[in-house]
């Protein structure tokens, strides 16, 4: 029967034959390894191609919130870095998705707050500005399927944010100096005895001096040729040196002032450099590379140098008699003593929010002596008052990066004027500078005569304990402005005040009398006094860049660098 049907004959000996199995099965075998090896391709090449893709949008993430005004060109520029973007493709191109690739960049407020969920602590257009979100979506390259497979599209995103750092200091106002208490007060603390001309001081009143220029030029005269800015601050300099980097860095008639007072302070007084600058994060930046950090900040040489006096381990009293014409004033002395700053605080800061610059703290003490005249049985007055400045203090609230085309972000900063106090009073020199406890004052002793000895006592004070709130606009920060918080309640003279209103003890023969008579005289004598002394106290002041009630801060840049991940 098979033998009529040829073809089932060959197809049962075919079936019989086991010769040629294995060649059957690898071409089997062959043809779907090649599918399924086709297919692990193209998903490797779409992964790989995925996390490329992602490192861009990383990077790019990274670089623009680093750089938001130009937020966009900055995460562009890493995609065709990356070799994602051809070079050629153009901003339109890309956002409007006329290109095979698209790109989103946002600029907005990223709040590391555990309570929000991860998804929504990036607010785009939010305020602060200090966080950037990169999206971007390009088809997959496939290689095998794309013949019968839908190309997919791969999307990725990064959230990128940068902390603000604001360049800010505090108690920035300068008297303009010329003769007299200036003059002394200044040369007495830096322990020089130069002197200068109006002229030379106001040079270094309008001379300013870039703040890593000042590093780099301390570095140098400080022996350090390797290392960060770090290294450079943990060290301490004399004022002769600070002097002398000013002038590496000064020019015009600010230089011969300056290396006239480096000459003349020579090796007084050692400034801890940590205590007088504080660069934050940006400390870690390479000697000579500060430029990089973006923060082009620029010091009053003038400030800088009476900051260095109340920072040294040099002499920190300055004893002074005074003239003033005054009617029945013979002598006025002034004794003056700064402190330190308060610890983890320095005169000028570079930070995020929350950073803190401080003044010094200071005290005074006046002794005035007056001719008291027949009403007040031709004694002599002697009137001793004691002035007390805690430091005023700024610091950070809030800070926004640089939007185009400001190079500069905006900050507020939240400053409390130093709270002032005056007294009569008298302590002695060594409890005038010892800052670690309250100066004790008694009730003071103003005529003492066999007859007639009268007693007064009395204090007046002004200050705010609540912070003031004060905006830099980025157009402020580039102008140089100086914003200035004041004492609310300081509506009259702080020494006038007190002379009217003091507390007076009139003994007579060892009686104890009505001091109604008494005061009129005593009133009489001493209220032309009380503007000289507060001119005196102003001045005095002045040249230490305090002012009593006040705190001026100035804001030099905002910048946003050393991004990170945050999504």
């Amino acid at each position: 029967m098979l033998r009529r049907f040829p073809l089932l004959l060959l197809l049962r000996r075919l079936a019989a034959d086991e010769r040629g199995n294995i060649a059957l099965l690898f071409a089997v075998f062959m043809a779907l390894g090649t599918v399924a090896g086709a297919f692990a391709i193209d998903e490797g090449a779409i992964y790989l191609q995925r996390r490329i893709e992602q490192s861009a949008a990383d990077l790019g993430a990274i670089t623009a919130a680093s750089d938001p005004a130009h937020a966009f060109a900055r995460a562009r520029q890493a995609l065709v870095d990356a070799g994602l973007v051809p070079a050629s493709t153009t901003v339109e191109e890309l956002t409007t998705g006329r290109s095979a690739s698209r790109l989103t960049v946002e600029t907005g407020n990223y709040a590391a707050d555990p309570a929000i969920p991860v998804t929504g602590r990036f607010r785009p257009g939010g305020s602060p500005l200090n966080a950037v979100r990169v999206h971007f979506e390009q088809p997959a390259q496939l290689y095998f399927a794309q013949p019968w497979a839908q190309v997919p599209v791969l999307a990725v995103d990064a959230v990128a944010a940068a902390t603000p750092t604001v360049a800010f200091s505090v108690g920035s106002t300068l008297a303009t100096l010329g003769e007299g208490i200036p003059n002394a007060v200044l040369n007495a603390l830096l322990g020089s005895n130069v002197t200068l001309s109006a002229a030379s001081y106001n040079a270094l009143l309008d001379a300013h001096v870039g703040l890593f220029p000042l590093l780099d030029a301390l570095a140098e005269e400080l022996g350090i040729t390797a290392g960060t800015y770090q290294d450079v601050l943990a060290a301490s300099a004399d004022q002769g040196t600070i002097a002398k980097a000013i002038a590496d860095v000064s020019t015009g008639p600010a230089v011969p002032a300056a290396l006239a007072l480096a000459q003349a302070l020579g090796h007084n007084g050692r400034v801890p450099l940590a205590r007088l600058l504080d660069l934050g994060a940006l400390a870690g930046y390479s000697i000579g590379q500060g430029s990089a950090s973006g923060i082009a900040a620029s010091l009053s040489a003038l400030q800088l140098l009476a900051a260095t006096a109340a920072i040294s381990d040099g002499t920190h009293e300055v004893a002074l008699g005074l003239g003033a014409d005054v009617p029945g004033l013979t002598s006025l002395t002034l004794t003056l003593a700064v402190g330190e700053p308060a610890q983890h605080a320095a005169w000028f800061a570079l930070g995020p929010s929350g950073e803190i610059v401080r003044t010094a703290q200071i005290r005074l003490k006046f002794v005035a002596t007056l001719a008291g005249g027949a009403g007040l049985g031709q004694g002599v007055v002697r009137l001793p008052l004691y002035l007390e400045g805690a430091s005023a203090e700024a610091g950070v609230t809030s800070a926004a990066c640089p939007v185009a085309p400001a190079a500069s972000g905006t900050a507020v900063i939240a400053a409390r004027p130093g709270i002032a106090s005056i007294a009569i009073g008298e302590p002695s020199d060594s409890e005038l500078g010892d800052f670690g406890r309250d100066a004790p004052l008694v009730p003071a002793t103003l005529i003492d005569l066999p007859l007639l000895k009268i007693v007064a006592s009395g204090r007046a004070s002004m200050g705010n304990r609540t912070p003031t709130s004060l905006s830099f606009s980025a157009a402020d920060i580039a102008a140089g402005t100086v914003r200035r918080a004041t004492t609310t309640d300081y509506t009259r003279s702080l020494t006038s005040s007190l002379l009217q209103h003091l507390t007076l003890t009139v003994t007579i023969g060892g009686l104890n009398v009505s001091a109604s008579g008494v005061g009129r005289a005593l009133g009489a004598l001493l209220d032309p006094l009380g503007p000289v002394l507060d001119s005196t106290i102003a001045t005095a002041l002045g040249a230490l860049g305090l002012n009593l009630g006040i705190a001026d801060v100035r804001v030099y840049g905002v910048t946003c660098g050393r991004a990170v991940l945050v999504q």
